[in-house]
């Protein structure tokens, strides 16, 4: 017997728990990104920033482990579909390396920003606002904290998003009890 649509988002919803273990680390990672001025020259903040993105996954798979969470959903066909959906942020990489040889001050502009927009496509396979509110509260934190306040760049962008994924994961969370009830 085959699936509706609408049954496969539901177990791909309560398999993955809408994946809220990834947007965890990248809130953890933005959140040590903010301190990093603090500690580190800023060229070595600029690295930290291209090459400390490649811990949000892997980060995510321990805490979804620890959370009892499994984030694959590989039995399901959407679960390929969520796998295909974050696949292109690997492209983006040559993008930040470029801005880090050119324009190294709009690293938060463009990783917010790539980052944030690929959210957008969550809010359908999970149904749920909250990836809605991730990735407008992402974009426009680095459009307009990376863009205009670019000299604090490096602390209020990874700041203002470690704030909006925090708050994205506890509105994931209503989500699941609402959808439990």
């Amino acid at each position: 017997m085959s699936k509706t649509l609408e049954n496969l988002q539901k177990e791909v919803i309560f398999e993955t728990k809408k994946g809220f273990p990834i947007l965890l680390s990248g809130a953890i990672i933005f959140l040590i990104f903010t301190l990093m001025p603090l500690v580190f020259p800023i060229e070595v903040v600029q690295l930290i920033w291209i090459f400390g993105l490649g811990a949000i996954f892997p980060f995510g798979i321990l805490i979804s482990k620890m959370l009892g969470v499994n984030i694959n959903a590989t039995g399901n066909p959407l679960g390929t579909l969520i796998g295909i959906v974050a696949a292109p942020q690997a492209f983006y990489i040559p993008v930040f390396i470029i801005v880090y040889m050119n324009i190294p001050e709009y690293l938060p502009f463009t990783i917010g920003l790539l980052a944030g927009s690929h959210f957008l496509p969550y809010m359908w396979i999970y149904k749920s606002k909250a990836y809605l509110f991730v990735t407008l509260g992402a974009c426009f934190s680095a459009l307009i904290l990376g863009g205009f306040f670019v000299d604090h760049a490096f602390t209020l962008v990874p700041l203002a998003i470690s704030i909006v994924y925090g708050l994205g994961v506890l509105f994931i969370q209503r989500e699941l009890k609402v959808n439990l009830v």
